[in-house]
This record gives structure tokens, sequence and C-alpha cells, in this order.
């Protein structure tokens, strides 16, 4: 009885750590590559509630447009010249589900990725049939995070954007501004944003079926035939928020490190005569010695630093044992994340653009054989 226990115990023990290590690599992941990471999840979770999403849509359609409201009234009275002092953002979870609204990356892109998915793949599987089932739905959920995120990144950046190609000269005096050609990617980007909230708009509200049946399935389909051009749009529109961004911030590092140089060099003394070449020829090699010495303390101050805020981690606050290293200890700089963001673009737009063409091809064998 005591083995059969004690096996119980390791077993249920295992579990326990196979579900935190999950937990934990799925922060990691969401953290690194958050537009893969939800792409995933809202898949198995639509092919799992399809039919509850068909059948109680409209309890979907409110729950998914909650945090669309909760942002947009405060906004919108903002606007009109009411600030309101309370911000549901500081709510602990609603807050975060709202600030990923806005970001679009977690809710908004994913859920336009599955849609456009849907036309490139096989109907004849049946997840595929599922989720082609409630792309009606999809298509209204999707709204409530496209027009969160375009109320403030629009509403916000657009203006200041549209200043890089009417007032060029005034745009580039902004000391903000680091990199001409990645201020104008960046620029450009979010200028089509709202081109692309202008396309998306008669697209959402025509996925209603009292407006679908005014128009007609001939007029329908015409209009949604604009949905490859919305899908390139977007495309366009995030990669080049990430490369311009990406473009910026090495400028500015580098203007940073240039402005370094010229201090270091400026307190070195100048003008000396040829008899005092020699003890300036000794002093220049000192202050090299010195800027080794100190970039070497630098690296061990910081490497300090890690290993001392590692160590904090670990060691439980009560003191016992410490706390095994786990996927949310590792760091990944912020070009890191861009870069994996601009790799998962490439992937999922190729691949989507692969399978639509493969498909077309099969199609056209088929009408030819008949």
């Amino acid at each position: 009885m005591r083995v059969e226990k004690r096996f119980q115990l390791s077993i249920f023990n295992f579990q326990k750590l196979m579900i935190k290590v999950l937990i934990d690599l799925l922060g990691f992941l969401r953290t690194t590559a958050p537009l893969l990471v939800s792409l995933v999840i809202f898949t198995l979770l639509f092919i799992l509630l399809a039919k509850s999403i068909k059948k109680h849509a409209k309890i979907y359609y409110i729950a998914f447009s909650i945090p669309f409201l909760m942002h947009a009234v405060p906004t919108i009275l903002r606007w009109c010249g009411i600030e309101v002092e309370f911000s549901f953002t500081r709510i602990p979870i609603l807050g975060e589900i709202i600030r990923d609204y806005i970001h679009m990356g977690a809710f908004g892109h994913p859920l336009l990725i599955i849609i456009m998915y849907m036309g490139a793949l096989n109907i004849k599987n049946p997840y595929v049939k599922r989720l082609m089932s409630i792309r009606k739905e999809l298509s209204i959920i999707s709204g409530f995070p496209v027009f969160t995120h375009s109320l403030v990144r629009v509403a916000n950046n657009f203006p200041n954007s549209l200043k890089y190609f009417t007032d060029h000269t005034e745009y580039m005096a902004n000391p903000r501004v680091t990199s001409e050609l990645g201020a104008g990617i960046s620029s450009f980007s979010l200028v089509l944003g709202i081109a692309l909230l202008a396309l998306f708009i008669p697209l959402w509200i025509t996925s209603f079926d009292s407006i679908h049946k005014r128009m007609g399935s001939i007029k329908w389909k015409k209009l949604q035939r604009w949905s490859y051009g919305l899908y390139a749009m977007l495309f366009i529109h995030a990669m080049g928020i990430q490369v311009g961004g990406m473009i910026s911030r090495n400028a500015s590092s580098t203007n940073e490190n240039k402005k370094t140089e010229i201090v270091t060099v400026a307190e070195i003394p100048q003008g000396r005569t040829e008899q005092n070449e020699k003890s300036g020829k000794k002093q220049d090699k000192r202050v090299e010695e010195i800027s080794d010495i100190n970039s070497v303390q630098q690296k061990q101050n910081k490497s300090d630093e890690v290993s001392a805020l590692t160590s904090v981690r670990q060691q439980p606050a009560g003191g016992g044992k410490a706390r095994t290293k786990g996927f949310a200890d590792f760091q990944v700089s912020r070009e890191t994340r861009q870069i994996i963001s601009i790799v998962s673009l490439l992937l999922i737009y190729g691949s989507y653009l692969f399978l639509r063409v493969r498909k077309a091809v099969r199609k056209n064998k088929t009408r030819n054989n008949f």
C-alpha cells in the first residue's frame, strides 16, 4: 500500500511539474513570439468551441465587445473634453486583455489570419470544415479588437506620421527621429493603417446576416474579393512597423556610440608641441589603458548585477530551498523579439500565399479535366 501511495504521489508530482513547465514555456513564448502563440491557441479554441460559437453567437459578440467598449467610451469622452480619471487598464486581468486589444498582436491579427487561412485550406478536412462553419461569426468578432487598435494607434499616431509627407522638414527636426529611412517606413505603415481600416469597415459590416441578405449574393461576393487586398495591406502594415522600428532603434544606438566617441576624443589634450609629444603619446596610452580597464569593469559589474538578480529570484523570501530556473528566467532582447516577429510574419503570409496558389492551380486542373 505504501509503495502504491508513493507511486501515485510521484505521478501526481510529475504531472504538476509538467503543467508548471508548460505554463512557464507558454509565458516565455508569449513574450518572444506573441503572434504565433496566439494564433495556435485561438485556432485550437475555435475548433473546440465551433458549435458553441455557432449556437450562441450573440453571447460571444457581447463578450468580445466588452473590452472594446471599456476602452472606447473613455477615449471618446476625452476627445469631447471630458476627463476620466479611472482607467479599466489598471484592473489586473481585464486590463491586460484591453492592452492586448490595443496592440492587435494577441487578438485582432491572429483572428484575421485564421479567417484568411480558411480560404486556402482544404474544406474536406474536418477541422477546416469546423472553422468554416463559423467564419462569419469570427469575422464579426475580429472587428472589436481591430476597432480598439484603430482608436488608439491610428488616431494618436496618424497625424504625426502624415506630417512626414506633408511637412518633412519639421518632422525631421524632431530630436526623437534618429533615421530618415526608419521614420519613412514607419510613417508609411501607419498612414496605410487608415486605408486598411477604411477597407475593413465595409467587409466587417457586410458580415452581418441582415446586410448580407439586402446586398444579395452576387454583390456580396464581389465586395468580399477585396479581402485579398486587405490581407496584403495587413502584411505590409505589420512588416513596416517592425522593420521601421528596428532601423530607427539601430540608428539611435549608432548615434549614441558616435556621441561617446566624440566626448572621449574631446577629453584628450590637443595642440601638443614637439617638446611634449612624447608625454602626449604616453598620455594616450594611459587613456587607452584606463578605458580598457573601465570597459572590463563595466562588463564585470553587469555580469555581477545579472547574477545577483538571478540569485535573488532563485532564493525564496523565507530561506529554504532555492527555486529552480525556468523559461521565464531567460531574457530576450527587444531586437531579437523584433526579428522573431518579422520571421513569423514572413512564415505565416508566405505559407498562406503558397497554399492559396496551390489550391488555385489544382482548381484549374480540375476544370480543364472536365
